[in-house]
Order: C-alpha cells, then structure tokens, then sequence
C-alpha cells in the first residue's frame, strides 16, 4: 500500500461523517446486537465497513453471509486512537517482529493496545457471536484471510482494496 492511500487513511479519521442513509440501510440486515457492535465503531470504522460492504454487494450480490461479515469486521478493534492505528502501521512497516513482544504488555500501555489491534478479526468473531450471529458469518470471521476459506480470503481481500 503506497503512501497516498496511507495518508488518505488517516485524514479519513478526522472526518466525523457517516452516511447515515447508507448506514441505516445497510445495518437493517444485522440483528439489535449486531447493530450495536456496529454503531460502537468509530465514524472512520463506519464508513470503512460501509465500503467493504458495497464492494461485497458488488462482488457476491447474493451472498449475505459476506456482505454482514463485512460490516461486522472491525468491531473486534474497539476504538484505537490516532496514536496507536499510526503505530500500528508504522510498527508492521518497520518492525513487525515487534508485535510479538509487545502482546506481553497490559491493555493499558501503548504497546499492549497496539499489539491487541493485530488480533482484532478473532475478537471480532466473538464479539459476533456473541451478538447471535449466524454461524456462517462467525466463520467466515474468524477465517479472515485464509486462502482455502473462500468467504474469509474474499473478505480479506476486499477490506485490502478499501
């Protein structure tokens, strides 16, 4: 991913906008938890599941399972601040190996939040099952990613290009 996109990424986190026609049309296919997981997301996490929802319709028009694990991705993240998402770019940039080390800090320290972003799409299947999700769309969650998970690589996939 180049730069432009990198900077465009962040200035997206100081946008506080959401669509709201666009996000009320597409959270009316989540369940009541579902869509409280969602609306937990920052603006910026919103309008982000909101793109990879779209191109999910696009690619797979029928396929739903895709399209609610597109909107539910992120909500293993919590709400990072500006500081840790710059850190964890730069971190997987320039020093990746460090990820490893820094899951042995607390939650409460940068490097500890840093390191819990990397582990966001497991939190993410458990926070939607949680929620009720469709086992299908758990599934395709937690194998985010995974080349022979068809939905999971998809999904991966398509987050990359957004």
């Amino acid at each position: 991913m180049g730069v432009n996109y990198r900077l465009r990424q962040a200035l997206s986190l100081l946008d506080p906008r959401v669509p709201t026609t666009e996000r009320d049309q597409a959270i009316r296919r989540l369940n009541a938890d579902e869509r409280a997981l969602f609306m937990r997301l920052t603006p910026a996490d919103q309008r982000h599941a909101l793109a990879v929802y779209h191109a999910a319709q696009k690619v797979s028009p029928d396929d739903e399972t895709l399209q609610i694990a597109a909107l539910l991705h992120d909500v293993g993240k919590g709400r990072p601040g500006l500081a840790d998402r710059t850190g964890l770019t730069l971190t997987k940039a320039l020093a990746p190996w460090l990820l490893l080390r820094w899951q042995r800090f607390p939650d409460s320290s940068r490097r500890g939040r840093i390191a819990r972003l990397v582990g966001d799409t497991e939190a993410s299947a458990r926070l939607a099952e949680l929620a009720g999700s469709r086992t299908d769309v758990v599934e395709t969650l937690r194998a985010y990613g995974f080349r022979e998970h068809d939905r999971g690589r998809r999904l991966a996939e398509l987050d990359g290009q957004r």
